[in-house]
Parts: C-alpha cells; sequence; structure tokens
C-alpha cells in the first residue's frame, strides 16, 4: 500500500474525555489475501493515528490498499480469504483484532462509522431507508418502530433529503446515486459515532453534489 496521509483539525463532535492517548491508533497493519495463485498482500505496514476533532486524509491509487485498511480497522473483511497477519487498531487504547465479535459489534455504529464507496450495493434493495434508518436505533437503543421512525425522518432532514416524511418509506432504487449516498451518511451519523471512516463517498457525484457530502 502506497499512500499519503493529511491530518487536518477540525471541530469535533466530542472529545474522547476517557483516554489520553489518541482516539484511532493503526500500528504495523498487514492485510493479505490467500488465493490459488498464492498470497496477494493488499497492506503492508500501514501507521497512523487521527485525535478527537482531527480530519485525516488517506491518498493513494486504485489498489493501493485504502478500502481494505477501512475494512480491517471496522473488522468487515471476508476472512477467509482475508488474512491480518500482524498489526494493532487501537481504538481508544483497546486492540480491536484481539476482541471478540459481540464486543466489537458494540463499537461498530456506536462508535465507529462508516460510509461506503457504492451506496447502492451498500443498501438493502429489498428494505425501505427508512426502515434501515431505523435498525439502527431499534437493535443499539432498544426504540419502538415508531421512534424509530421518526428518529429515521430527523435524519433524514439532517442530510437535506427534500420531502423527508413522504420519503421515509421508498426504497434505495427510488433515490438518486447523490441522495443514496445522503441516506448512508446519515446511517453513519445516526449513533454519533466518535469516528466516521468515508470511503471515497463521492465517487461518480457530479460536483455540486459532491461538495454537499463534503460538507
Amino acid at each position: 500500500m502506497t499512500t499519503t496521509a493529511k491530518t487536518a483539525t477540525v471541530p469535533g463532535p466530542r472529545a474522547a474525555a476517557d483516554h489520553d492517548g489518541h482516539l484511532l491508533e493503526v500500528r504495523d497493519l498487514h492485510v493479505e489475501f490467500h488465493t490459488r495463485d498464492g498470497v496477494a498482500k493488499a497492506v503492508n505496514g500501514v501507521n497512523y493515528t487521527v485525535d478527537a476533532g482531527e480530519t485525516l486524509a488517506v491518498l493513494g491509487e486504485s489498489g493501493s490498499g485504502k478500502s481494505v485498511t477501512a475494512q480491517a480497522i471496522m473488522g468487515i473483511l471476508d476472512m477467509p480469504p482475508g488474512r491480518i497477519p500482524k498489526g494493532e487498531v487501537l481504538f481508544r487504547g483497546q486492540d480491536m483484532l484481539t476482541m471478540g465479535k459481540e464486543e466489537r459489534r458494540k463499537i461498530r455504529g456506536q462508535k465507529i462509522a462508516m460510509i461506503f464507496q457504492d451506496a447502492l450495493s451498500s443498501l438493502n434493495p429489498v428494505l425501505s431507508v427508512g426502515y434501515q434508518l431505523g435498525e439502527m436505533f431499534r437493535v443499539h437503543q432498544g426504540l419502538s418502530k415508531k421512534e424509530a421512525k421518526a428518529r429515521s425522518i430527523e435524519l433524514m432532514d439532517r442530510v437535506k433529503i427534500p420531502a423527508a416524511r413522504e420519503r421515509v418509506n421508498d426504497y434505495p432504487h427510488q433515490f438518486s446515486g447523490g441522495m443514496r449516498q445522503r441516506i448512508m451518511i446519515a446511517m453513519a451519523l445516526a449513533l454519533e459515532p466518535d469516528l466516521i471512516i468515508a470511503d471515497e463517498p463521492t465517487t461518480a457525484l457530479d460536483v455540486t453534489v459532491q461538495a454537499q457530502v463534503m460538507e
């Protein structure tokens, strides 16, 4: 993986008051894939840190391992064929790579969220966007269906989905690419996580929508 990392300090939603170190620290991370043709080493010794209130941009050409690194941090790599032979991913000082599945599941969504590159393939085509947004609140906060739907409408309003109350029951294919990307952002923001990982969230969008998404 050949990348460049740049960091900027921006106002954060909340500080990591219960941990004196970095919010996220990636140490010597290696990721490889075992195939019939041999072992493909996708990520070779990545190191970086992110503090509360910071934005870190990871730059690199297509295929350099940016998405694989993000998936490794989130714990959503397909293993096998993927494998993490070496490295640490410390969130508030705890190594997520050695956590149990249940412990990591509690962090994912509540503490760390991800905006995926392809919103259409990331959203479930047979469930309404309101149901998918509301699932975050039903599963993690125990809200009723009615309460979760109300929160979903609030989120859709927040990311500037027109006529959110009327469209909350629509399905992903009924939204444009830019609107679907806004839905993905709303899902990432839903539980007010400490860290958001955005994997090329403006791919295939026009420049006006790109600016709105980045904002």
